[in-house]
């Protein structure tokens, strides 16, 4: 026979069971109207938002600005008061062909710039529940080809001494010899300082990079003797812009451009892309057989990935090398030998 305790304790049992049951559908029911409650947010309102936790996290004022440009042209496109809950994998289709259709742009590299830029402010959004759909951000396929690099005999022409006498050809001139020795990107260029080149040591020391990654670039001799001759007109102080303005500021990033394709234009040179010289510059040096290791710590890439899209091996350089790869024909028979 069961006692009394047994059944007592099988009915606090049940009565627990029961508790639990309806705490549980409580507990459901909150958690499902907290779901029905997502926060009513504009993109701008979400831009804010996540422009904040960038400077939060010390991005640089470049990424912001990449960032609030193209964000802007997306809700040109989408209308200012595009609310999150309206942002869907089927919106961005239809930009990418509003960018193809009415916007003209057939470049598919550029497009696919224009939604990696608004890519991680809606990821962002998915995050903090303000956009009710996840899904992988659309992109265009395109076939890529291959950038024409500077040739030896380009370089030639940019690196030797101007005629002109005035500091502006001087400090293009030098710009153009950093760029080329260095592979240094153009916004790092930017931000060098006179104090940053110690041509006791041979290298430049840069502190404002991509990655937020200080680094040193070494100094080849010519290079120093260049920067040498361009410091002794600069005569600027340790914490003066190595590559100043007229007025002694910061050379804006325009007013490279444009000074570099004058220049270039000037010796008869079409090419005038600031990055053509770090793409020259890595494919130069792996050509040199330069280490993978030293050449990745001189150019600042973080992946080799990365360092790989750089290298454009030209036909020159890979008929080089196919001889010792490619099967070799018997010599005592070919296919050119005249035949009876």
């Amino acid at each position: 026979m069961k006692c009394h305790k047994h059944f007592l304790f099988k009915k606090n049992e049940k009565e627990s069971g029961v508790l639990e049951v309806r705490r549980g559908e409580v507990v459901g029911k909150q958690r499902f109207n907290n779901l029905n409650k997502v926060p009513q947010k504009k993109y701008t309102e979400l831009l804010e938002e996540y422009l904040k936790v960038l400077k939060i996290k010390g991005r640089s004022e470049y990424t912001i600005k990449s960032c609030e440009y193209h964000s802007k042209y997306f809700l040109e496109f989408a209308g200012e008061d595009l609310e999150c809950k309206q942002i869907n994998e089927e919106l961005i289709q239809n930009y990418i062909l509003y960018m193809q259709e009415q916007k003209q742009l057939t470049n598919g590299y550029t497009i696919n710039s224009y939604i990696r830029n608004i890519s991680p402010v809606i990821k962002f959004g998915i995050k903090k529940g303000y956009i009710l759909e996840d899904f992988e951000m659309p992109t265009v396929k395109f076939q890529e080809t291959m950038k024409e690099i500077y040739t030896q005999d380009e370089l030639k022409f940019l690196l030797e001494k101007p005629k002109k006498k005035n500091f502006k050809e001087i400090r293009t001139w030098t710009i153009i010899w950093v760029l080329a020795s260095t592979g240094i990107r153009a916004r790092e260029l930017r931000e060098l300082k006179v104090k940053n080149i110690d041509l006791l040591n041979r290298v430049i020391t840069v502190n404002q990079t991509k990655n937020k990654k200080a680094r040193y670039i070494p100094i080849s001799n010519s290079l120093a003797e260049v920067l040498e001759y361009y410091m002794l007109l600069r005569c600027g102080q340790p914490d003066d812009y190595l590559f100043c303005s007229v007025y002694n500021g910061q050379m804006a990033m325009t007013t490279l451009q444009k000074v570099v394709k004058t220049y270039c234009n000037e010796r008869g040179i079409e090419k005038t892309s600031l990055h053509l010289f770090r793409h020259t510059f890595i494919t130069n040096a792996v050509n040199k057989n330069i280490s993978p290791v030293i050449l990745k710590s001189i150019t600042g890439h973080s992946t080799f990935k990365e360092l790989n899209r750089y290298y454009n091996a030209k036909t020159t350089d890979l008929v080089t090398f196919i001889d010792d790869i490619a099967p070799k024909m018997d010599k005592k028979s070919s296919y050119f030998k005249k035949r009876k």
